[in-house]
Order: structure tokens, then C-alpha cells, then sequence
């Protein structure tokens, strides 16, 4: 078929020679057949790019739907994590809690002084224990004042001792890694 259409158009090609007005047509016909074909070409490429586009704004919304999904479960996560973040700590301390009780038990009026003051310091080493295993230390006081770890309320003027040496603690301090949740109060040397 494409054989006959271009003997055809070699026949009116061949006619136009002669005839100034089928050349004229011939040449309108062969602009409109260029510009047709180039309509069909950008028509396909338009379909295209539109169905790619669909394809795309169909992965954006899938994609924005995850995000938003991953950010509830994010803060439901954290705002769960807050609500028992203590739970660790407190599981710890209960048996420290449960010995208060049995040296409440315990005391009479036929205990001794030194039997209570044993019973407590036990009771202060067992809750001592059970914050260490959660992270709490104590602040070193067995080094020179630093402010970022003590509070000097006081200073006493000592010859023998290097100045800022802690001489005595007030209150403990007490840090969980790198944070400082109280700083120690203390009583430091000067030399006058």
C-alpha cells in the first residue's frame, strides 16, 4: 500500500510540473501531512508525560502518607517512652522500699540505738545500690572544688591545705553519666 501511495504522489509530483496550481496543493497537502505528524508526536509525548505525572503525583501522596503515618507513631512512641521512662527506676527502688517497712517492724521499745543506726545505714546502702544500678552516682568530692560539680557555701582558712581543697560536705551530689542532677555543697580551704 505504501508502494502505490508514493507512485501516487511521484504521478501528481510529475503532473505539478506542468500545473502551477497542483503544485500549490501538493506542496499544502505535504505541509499539512508534516504538521499532522508532528501534532500525533507531541500528542504522545503529552500522554506521556501526563501519565508519568499521574504516576509520580500517585508516589508523592503514597510517600506523604508514610511520612505522616511514621511521625504519629513517632510521638505515640514518645509520648509512651515519657509516660513510663520511671518504670525502670521505680522497679529498682522497691526493694529498698519493702526493707523501710520491715526495719518499721522490726524497731521496738527493747531496740537499741546502735542496732537502729545499723538498720538504716543498711536501708540507705540497699537504695544507694538500687539507684546505681539505674545510672545515679555521686558527685567526687575527694578532688579540688569545681564549680561545675560543687557549691562552696563556706571556706576555712587552712595553711597545710591547698586552696579550693573540700574539706567537708554538706549534701551530696549526684550526676546519672554527664549530667549533674545536684551539685555537691561543700566547705573548701583558702590560705588567708
Amino acid at each position: 500500500m505504501q508502494n502505490n501511495t508514493e507512485s501516487n504522489l511521484n504521478d501528481l509530483h510529475q503532473a505539478s510540473e506542468n500545473n502551477p496550481d497542483l503544485k500549490k496543493d501538493l506542496s499544502v497537502n505535504e505541509e499539512w501531512q508534516k504538521s499532522h505528524a508532528a501534532e500525533n508526536k507531541l500528542n504522545l509525548e503529552f500522554e506521556e508525560l501526563k501519565s508519568k505525572y499521574t504516576e509520580l503525583e500517585d508516589q508523592h501522596k503514597r510517600l506523604w502518607a508514610d511520612q505522616q503515618n511514621m511521625i504519629n507513631r513517632f510521638n505515640r512512641e514518645k509520648q509512651e517512652l515519657y509516660k513510663y521512662a520511671a518504670v525502670t527506676t521505680l522497679e529498682q527502688i522497691l526493694p529498698a522500699l519493702d526493707n523501710f517497712d520491715f526495719a518499721k517492724k522490726s524497731i521496738n521499745e527493747n531496740t537499741g540505738f546502735n542496732e537502729i543506726i545499723k538498720s538504716i545505714s543498711m536501708l540507705q546502702e540497699q537504695l544507694l545500690l538500687s539507684l546505681k544500678s539505674v545510672g545515679l552516682e555521686e558527685v567526687n568530692t575527694n578532688c579540688s572544688f569545681n564549680p561545675e560539680l560543687h557549691e562552696a557555701v563556706s571556706s576555712v582558712t587552712d595553711p597545710l591545705k591547698e586552696d579550693g581543697t573540700i574539706l567537708e560536705v554538706l549534701k551530696k551530689g549526684f550526676k546519672v553519666k554527664d549530667k549533674v542532677l545536684r551539685v555537691a555543697t561543700v566547705v573548701v580551704s583558702s590560705k588567708g
